[in-house]
């Protein structure tokens, strides 16, 4: 194995649970030193610390706790028997963590983490724990002085291990905080001729600002009004693939506010902001979905789809968006995509759809292009 030394004596080399996280693997090192029996778990980006633990653990409650849809369904299906059987494992998707106290917390971080959500986190379990209950953190930066100061600012006991390969660090709760520090934000943007708020926080795409991007996609609706680019067009029905904190369906319903928008994202905390954003508005036709499945409800009814797909996941999101749009939309129903990637997205999007056409807006290509197949029917893959 490739880094042997870091697993602890009680998982094999060989075993199947190998950890190829240095951050999991440094927790489930100190995982014989539990005292639990109530422990809560922040699986931020995986979810095979979870197996492991109960693997190493088998005498403790466990409660994963992840924002991300994609990891709630992939620990349901690895711990479908557990849930069924015992009342030792439970696993929430949520926006916060669970509203219980439990012994100790566990939470994986890594080096480039976004350092407001994990300063975030850390406050959040803090609150969460007994007084005398630990938290139990890791980084894979040997050098880390970051999460230690971020520990030492909020808990008065912490204990520094450091490996070559990263850092973990156990701190105790003595006391409760005297003062919480506020994470959430809210930014206001002009529409037409209406200013629109949006409420956002840390882990949430377009959190203090809309980016770029949104900005672009926002503004790519005005093309449904040029008859120079295409007949008008007046969406009833818009679904938003990956709504963030919400702003590009905030624009959607001011612009329409007789259609019916559906926000969609895998992030249980982009949802929460969405409906906050909506409730700032008094806007009261934007729906939400939390789903990592790309499955739009009541397919082939859809007028428009909008998304604005990260880079970073080798245009799987991207794959999973014109997906949703495939089966979405009704014969004759647009989508709107923005990206900075041209190549991949022309030549898929030619394949999928339709009039495929590319529209500049600042920085960034907007793809539109008319869903051309009824449900259904067959489609060139």
């Amino acid at each position: 194995m490739k880094y042997p030394a870091l697993l602890p004596q009680h998982l094999s080399p060989d075993s199947p649970r190998t950890l190829k996280s240095v951050s999991d693997r440094l927790l489930a090192e100190l995982s014989a030193e539990l005292r639990g029996p109530n422990v809560l778990v922040l699986l931020m980006h995986g979810t095979t610390l979870a197996s492991a633990l109960r693997e190493l653990r088998p005498d403790l409650n466990f409660t994963f706790f992840t924002t991300e849809h994609f990891f709630f369904r992939t620990l349901h299906a690895f711990h479908a028997e557990a849930l069924e059987t015992s009342k030792s494992v439970n696993i929430v998707c949520a926006a916060d963590l669970p509203d219980q106290i439990f012994d100790e917390v566990i939470f994986a971080t890594l080096s480039g983490d976004s350092s407001e959500l994990a300063q975030d986190l850390i406050q959040a379990a803090h609150q969460r724990l007994r007084v005398g209950g630990r938290l139990l953190a890791s980084t894979n930066n040997p050098r880390d002085r970051w999460v230690q100061q971020q520990l030492k600012s909020i808990f008065s006991k912490v204990e520094v291990r450091k490996h070559k390969q990263g850092t973990a660090c156990i701190a105790t709760k003595t006391n409760q905080l005297r003062k919480e520090k506020g994470f959430r934000a809210r930014f206001a943007f002009r529409q037409g001729e209406r200013l629109a708020f949006v409420e956002s926080r840390p882990g949430v795409f377009c959190h203090r600002r809309v980016d770029g991007g949104g900005r672009a996609l926002i503004r790519s609706l005005e093309l449904l009004k040029r008859s120079d680019v295409a007949p008008e067009f007046e969406p009833k029905r818009i679904v938003e693939m990956g709504c963030g904190s919400g702003a590009v369906s905030v624009a959607a319903a001011i612009e329409y506010p007789d259609a019916r928008i559906l926000a969609v994202d895998s992030d249980a905390r982009a949802i929460e902001c969405t409906q906050r954003s909506a409730a700032l508005n008094e806007i009261t036709n934007i729906e939400t979905l939390l789903t990592s499945d790309g499955v739009v409800p009541e397919p082939g009814t859809w007028d428009l789809l909008l998304g604005n797909p990260p880079y970073y996941s080798d245009y799987r999101i991207s794959e999973l968006f014109l997906q949703a749009a495939r089966t979405g939309l009704r014969e004759g129903g647009r989508i709107h995509i923005v990206t900075k990637l041209l190549e991949w997205h022309q030549a898929r999007m030619e394949q999928l759809f339709g009039d495929v056409t590319q529209h500049v807006i600042s920085e960034y290509t907007i793809f539109t292009a008319l869903a051309r197949n009824k449900p259904g029917s067959k489609t060139r893959r």
